[in-house]
């Protein structure tokens, strides 16, 4: 019962501030009084009410969400590996510095025309999305293995565990709280660098080429519908990913407490 009322008062606060926040649109549309500068929220309403009844508006967004993810899931897996790879290997730790330092610091503008020189339109969304987010998992997963316990690793050794029970029982636990930060953080990066190439490539069926074309034909509407759709579609990802994440963990037997000093 008090789970209950506690949820209920939740629910009721994220439901009081969205209203706030819907009525602060709904004035600063009245006092803009231009419907080319920003749409009012009925408006959006109806324009997504009329694009959600077409079977092309669901396939651009399933297009763009498979791009994006498909891009995700490579620098998910490939950022653990090189992690790994350059933990054991100092001379490839050294390697790989600077090219990972260099795509932290690059603009997503950048590296998308650069890589619309060299691919299809189609692909240049789950580049930029695996180049935006790899980074981020490399730092987050070095950080983990090297703040793994020493005494754990030496008692590891005394017991002659195996490869496999190291990284299970002593690497992964230690590991997987800056994992978790490091998804957690990258999905959304991945979800809006991958608009922001689709945009600039144009890609077909893309949300970000949707968007593109409302600045182009002045449908402020369809841009606050094509933007919405996309935040709530990042949040949605974020959500079911870390789902997974934690259902996995505790399938392990691994529990997962959130550290401060995870990296973000």
């Amino acid at each position: 019962m008090k789970i209950f009322i506690i949820q209920n008062k939740k629910l009721i606060s994220k439901t009081v501030i969205l209203f706030v926040w819907l009525l602060f649109w709904q004035f600063l549309f009245v006092i803009i009084n231009k419907e080319i500068l920003i749409a009012s929220p009925i408006s959006v309403l109806k324009t997504f009410f009329s694009l959600s009844l077409e079977f092309s508006f669901w396939y651009t967004i399933f297009c763009s969400m498979i791009r994006i993810l498909t891009g995700y899931l490579f620098s998910v897996f490939l950022g653990i590996l090189f992690a790994i790879l350059c933990y054991r290997s100092k001379i490839l730790h050294d390697f790989f510095s600077p090219a990972i330092h260099t795509m932290k610091a690059t603009p997503v503008a950048s590296f998308s025309i650069l890589v619309l020189l060299w691919i299809k339109t189609d692909f240049v969304p789950i580049v930029i999305s695996f180049l935006m987010v790899f980074p981020l998992i490399w730092t987050n997963i070095s950080i983990g293995i090297e703040q793994t316990q020493k005494q754990y690793l030496e008692m590891a050794k005394v017991y002659r565990f195996s490869y496999f029970k190291t990284y299970r029982y002593i690497y992964i636990p230690s590991i997987l709280p800056y994992f978790i930060s490091a998804c957690h953080a990258g999905i959304g990066m991945a979800w809006k660098a991958g608009i922001a190439a689709e945009v600039i490539c144009t890609p077909n069926a893309s949300i970000g080429r949707k968007i593109y074309e409302t600045k182009i034909y002045l449908e402020t509407s369809e841009l606050f519908v094509w933007t919405i759709c996309a935040i709530l579609f990042s949040i949605l990802l974020e959500k079911c990913f870390l789902y997974l994440l934690y259902y996995i963990s505790r399938k392990m037997g691994i529990s997962y407490e959130n550290k401060n000093n995870a990296t973000i």
